[in-house]
């Protein structure tokens, strides 16, 4: 089962954070990989840039619209993603024990076929 794990945290604790809890969350991060690593497939994984560099589209009716910036005010903000292939959502769960203290939201992936 493919499943997105998408990490949400204030972004604002990262860029407070000293050089010693950095390398704790990058240790903790590596354990998290090396897990969906041996009992499953890690697909992907990437950090994102913080929240004000975001540009947000919509469509509304012929009309696209485009709005610099986040559409809602967020004490916590999407940070990045991992993307893996395991077992069951319960290894999922037992995963993400392993990672930083964030929100994680795993959804899914839905097989649409070949582009």
């Amino acid at each position: 089962m493919k499943v997105v794990f998408l990490l949400y945290e204030d972004e604002h604790v990262w860029a407070a954070a000293s050089a010693q809890e950095r390398a704790r969350y990058t240790a903790q991060h590596d354990a998290f990989a090396a897990f969906l690593r041996e009992r499953g497939t890690l697909e992907a994984a990437e950090a994102l840039s913080t929240v004000s560099a975001a540009t947000t589209v919509r469509r509304r009716g012929s009309e696209v619209v485009v709005t610099e910036g986040p559409y809602t005010e967020l004490t916590e903000q999407l940070g990045g993603f991992y993307l893996a292939d395991v077992p069951s959502i319960d290894t999922a769960i037992e995963a993400v024990a392993l990672l930083p203290q964030y929100t994680v939201e795993l959804r899914p992936v839905v097989d649409v076929g070949e582009p």
